[in-house]
């Protein structure tokens, strides 16, 4: 495995630890309930605001889709801006790390609507 990638990362050992595969890795970064979809929407929808994202995912609570925001940010697969503005503007872009998972997400959207029904 390339520890140099993974040293990138918050919590490399632990996930080091936990998995001793690539695709366990991988899955550490985008694995959770809601990260992959986050990270979609982001990155379909390059410079979207948080009410967009909200809007676009409604079943997650307020508090989880803050939590994955900063996860995603942590692992510089997103970026935030935020304009000194009232109200408050942040907006969330893919990084180039964010966007190499394109492919990987788009896959799985496709065997996902293949397979829902």
């Amino acid at each position: 495995m390339n520890t140099e990638i993974i040293s990138e990362f918050p919590d490399k050992e632990k996930r080091q630890k936990d998995f001793n595969c690539s695709i366990g890795f991988a899955m550490t970064v985008i694995g959770s309930k809601w990260r992959a979809i986050i990270l979609w929407h982001i990155l379909k929808n390059s410079h979207i605001r948080y009410g967009e994202l909200k809007k676009g995912i409604p079943n997650i609570s307020h508090k989880v889709l803050a939590e994955e925001l900063k996860k995603l940010e942590a692992d510089s697969l997103i970026t935030r801006k935020s304009y000194p503005e009232i109200p408050p503007k942040v907006e969330y872009n893919p990084t180039s790390r964010g966007q190499s998972l394109y492919k990987v997400l788009n896959e799985l959207c496709i065997w996902g609507k293949e397979h829902m029904n």
